[in-house]
């Protein structure tokens, strides 16, 4: 006498009716990642095309598409990159804040005489011609260069552009150049190489255009990488070993229902093969160059069998399980489970869902008056002051790009990065001299000033007051970074040509003339306490001897000669490097 579902006691059924339901609801929610993850295209499933692009990186060659457009090359890279930071990654600061051209075309005498959004809005010009220029084709790229006239394409002249690079209806290309890359990178430059004064210099960061595709004999080129062998690997473990057992259970229900036996034979382990050749498939098409695209159509004939196998375990064990009645209210659940799963997708889902990841290219210029899109490389996240009401007075974001330190100062100024390269919260910022600490804090919540604010002061007057301190910051720490004859003479004549900004940014009262009074601002924010008869007096800070003590270079040999370079403290106890500054005592 053989034993079947119909067989098993009403609590044993209700347990099995419930898993299979279950499983079912989880198995919908499957595709519907899958539609979130893979469908490219915005169809309900990932088409053909969606799943080759996946594993092999493939498509269908069509010879009447424009050409992929190339990879934005170093110099581009370079000049549109979103930060005014002068590094490696980024010269975007040459036209702005650390603006090294001719008086005529210097931001820094610009923003005097103008609004400074009205300047920035013409260095944004300057950077999309000279993008523009990048992508023109060598032999008119070069000839415009030579004749210092370039004629950006009908209708892509920016309506913004300094005034004094412009001639007619072109730009002085070799001109702009000059004034924003060359003063550097030419000989006897901050930075001889790499040499930008010339075209072929220029040229080094400029690769020529990548050669069209050629379509494979089947018709495919390849656009992107595929999906990475680890990702591939880890979805393989995931996918065999869970469905495995969840198929194997569906399975055995099916095989314990009253179909016939051949049915149950073929029927009861057909998800668990089929989900096993899905993974195959994945397999043949990411290692398989040749046949790729086409092992990767059978990975949409493997899934489709197998959700139909995991539909007619559930389906065909319910219905066999119950008799009439039950087999009724199966029906009725499976009636109001579509019901309410069509009104969830329908309502609620499908407004949340992300848009369609449309291939198409979008002619996304983002100003009216044309131009190539800007190409925005992954950047560095760094916490911003937000602007204020103001808008006129420009918004200093914290300096937070690491940098090697160059002496003392500049290295207890430096705004520290944690592990993941994020900035460290001013709150949990050392307030301490020695190896691990810092004194940024003391243009922060450690004066009493600030402090205040932060606790009763508006929005505005918070985030304004954010944004000086910041600029103060950001002041010292190029003073600091500068010649020691610069350094000197500044300091003794109070007066620092700060190019982040000047009496735009910084404190008003360090502010005169477009420049920073610098010996004033190191008064108010150090030697308020590391001067004689201040809570730190060992280590003076009131005086340009007594501050050169901590401005000497980090990875410099010690003076042996002249004393005056040795930093000591005050009172000559012991003649030796300089001691740390100790940790601070709070107000």
């Amino acid at each position: 006498m053989s034993y079947t579902l119909r067989d098993l006691p009403l609590p044993v059924k209700v347990v099995v009716t419930v898993f299979l339901l279950a499983v079912g609801a989880g198995y919908s929610s499957a595709m519907l990642q899958l539609h979130i993850q893979d469908s490219k295209s915005g169809k309900p499933m990932p088409t053909p095309e969606d799943v080759v692009l996946k594993f092999t990186g493939k498509k269908k060659f069509d010879p009447n598409a424009p050409p992929p457009e190339a990879p934005a090359s170093r110099l581009e890279a370079l000049i549109v990159a979103q930060t005014e930071e002068i590094n490696g990654n980024t010269m975007a600061g040459a036209f702005t804040a650390h603006d090294r051209g001719p008086k005529h075309l210097k931001f820094s005498e610009h923003i005097k005489a103008r609004p400074e959004a009205e300047v920035r809005a013409e260095r944004k010009g300057e950077q999309r011609v000279l993008v523009q220029w990048i992508h023109t084709p060598d032999a008119e790229r070069k000839a415009a260069y030579e004749a210092d006239k370039f004629v950006p394409p009908a209708g892509k002249m920016p309506k913004a552009l300094t005034a004094g690079l412009k001639d007619g209806d072109a730009v002085k290309i070799k001109t702009l150049i000059d004034s924003r890359c060359v003063t550097c990178h030419s000989k006897g430059g901050e930075k001889e190489e790499p040499a930008l004064d010339n075209y072929a210099g220029l040229m080094k960061f400029v690769p020529p255009p990548p050669p069209p595709p050629q379509p494979d004999k089947y018709g495919y080129i390849k656009v992107e990488e595929p999906i990475s062998i680890s990702k591939l690997t880890q979805s393989t473990h995931a996918h065999l070993l869970s469905f495995a057992v969840l198929f194997s259970l569906t399975g055995l229900v099916f095989a314990l229902s009253s179909w016939p036996a051949w049915m149950r034979v073929i029927g009861g382990p057909w998800v668990v093969v089929m989900v096993f050749a899905d993974v195959s498939m994945w397999w043949l098409a990411r290692l398989c160059d040749e046949y790729g695209p086409f092992f990767a159509m059978a990975v949409i004939l493997t899934g489709f069998l197998a959700a139909v196998g995991l539909f007619g375990h559930i389906a065909g064990s319910l219905f066999t399980m119950y008799g009439l009645k039950g087999r009724v209210v199966i029906g009725l659940l499976f009636v109001l489970g579509a019901v309410a799963g069509g009104a969830f997708v329908t309502k609620l889902l499908v407004p949340a869902l992300p848009k369609p990841k449309v291939e198409e290219k979008q002619a996304a210029d983002p100003e009216p008056d044309g131009g190539k899109p800007e190409v925005k490389k992954p950047e560095d996240k760094k916490p911003e002051i937000k602007k204020t009401e103001d808008k006129k007075e420009p918004v200093v974001p914290v300096v937070a790009t690491p940098k090697k330190p160059i002496n003392e100062i500049d290295r207890l100024l430096t705004w520290p990065l944690d592990p993941a390269g994020k900035p460290v919260p001013l709150a949990e910022l050392k307030f301490a001299g020695g190896e691990n600490g810092g004194m940024i804090r003391a243009f922060f919540d450690k004066e009493k000033k600030y402090a205040d604010a932060m606790k009763s002061g508006s929005p505005a007057e918070q985030d304004k007051l954010k944004a000086q301190r910041q600029s103060d910051l950001n002041a010292l720490v190029a003073w600091a970074r500068s010649p020691d004859a610069v350094r000197k003479s500044s300091y003794e004549a109070d007066t620092f040509e700060f190019p982040g900004g000047g009496d735009k940014a910084v404190t008003p009262d360090f502010a005169k003339d477009g420049k920073v009074k610098i010996k004033t601002l190191i008064d108010n924010r150090c030697a308020t306490c590391h001067a004689p008869g201040k809570k730190q007096e060992d280590y003076p800070l009131d005086s340009y001897k007594g501050f050169s003590a901590y401005l000497a270079a980090l990875d410099a040999p010690a003076p042996k000669d002249e004393k005056a370079e040795t930093p000591a403290p005050v009172e000559p106890k012991a003649v030796k490097p300089v001691d740390p500054i100790p940790p601070a005592k709070d107000d």
